[in-house]
């Protein structure tokens, strides 16, 4: 029988996966005609349904309480609108494998404050496998040899501690009372509506996509976007937010594979260092098998008004 530290662990070696390819499905619906915000409305309003048909079926319950609101009201705007925005908005100047080794800054921040906030200890082990990790991506970032623009290197840096500051307050024990299914119901609606309302008063809502670019987008709202999010989610809370997140290092990894296999790309003697770097950062942090012990994030981090029941 599978233990829970390793269901957790395969839960978000698969959302890695599945969030890895979210560069191929984003730029070949940029290739039909969409700009950064409607590709976000579109592939949010998508999962949105997914994910409500989903809990339909399952009869999962949808409900929450006013502190759950705003919880996911923070994180909709912080974890997901602006992560993946800014994260989006990278791909339009630089490559996309450039993007997504940048955004892994994350689990840097995230090690750190899960340190601090859920105290969670720093083992020479996680140590070790946190800078492995480091020179591998590091070494992917190098490895493309296309020009940098300084723009873009920014928005990825900054969609990665978007996103570090989200995983911290996924970890959040009144939100670990909610079905993860629910959860992804709300942050995408949200996620939806913010998208929605930013189209709208700029007067940008492209209202006749074509059939590939629905087909893309179909596929990223549901491989990259729900599938992706419910298990990340879910094996966090067996592996703690800091071993997701070094777990997550196997996302960059996929992108290198889909421009092997799919672009012919050639895989050279710093990508396939880099590789195995991260691939054995990926399987120390499969041995530690420590509970986590889980503080709440907001305690210290929100305003008296929103702490209150």
């Amino acid at each position: 029988m599978i233990g829970t530290q390793t269901k957790g662990t395969i839960m978000v070696l698969l959302s890695a996966v599945f969030f890895g390819l979210l560069p191929f499905f984003a730029i070949k619906t940029y290739a039909e005609g969409f700009d950064v915000s409607n590709l976000l409305l579109y592939r949010f309003s998508f999962a949105f349904v997914l994910i409500g048909l989903f809990c339909i079926y399952k009869k999962i319950s949808i409900r929450i309480n006013k502190k759950q609101f705003f919880l996911l009201l923070i994180l909709a705007f912080v974890g997901t609108m602006m992560t993946t925005y800014t994260l989006f908005l990278s791909y339009q100047y630089i490559s996309s494998g450039l993007a997504s080794t940048l955004h892994f800054v994350y689990p840097i921040i995230t090690i750190v404050f899960a340190g601090i906030i859920y105290k969670e200890k720093f083992t020479l082990k996680k140590l070790t496998a946190l800078f492995l990790s480091i020179i591998g991506i590091a070494l992917l970032s190098l490895g493309g040899g296309a020009a940098i623009n300084a723009t873009g290197v920014l928005w990825a840096l900054v969609s990665g501690l978007f996103y570090a500051i989200y995983i911290l307050c996924m970890a959040n024990p009144e939100l670990r009372k909610i079905s993860p299914y629910s959860v992804a119901f709300w942050i995408f609606g949200i996620s939806a509506i913010l998208f929605f309302g930013k189209c709208f008063f700029t007067n940008n809502i492209n209202t006749n996509p074509g059939i590939l670019s629905i087909f893309y987008i179909v596929n990223l709202s549901f491989w990259s976007t729900f599938l992706s999010v419910v298990l990340f989610y879910m094996g966090m809370k067996h592996t703690g937010p800091g071993n997701a997140s070094l777990l997550s290092t196997l996302e960059p990894l996929t992108g290198v594979m889909v421009g092997v296999f799919v672009f012919n790309d050639v895989m050279d003697l710093k990508s396939s260092l880099a590789i195995l770097l991260i691939l054995t950062s990926v399987f120390m942090v499969m041995q530690n098998n420590k509970k986590p012990n889980y503080r709440m994030l907001f305690i210290k981090l929100t305003p008296r008004r929103l702490r209150r029941a």
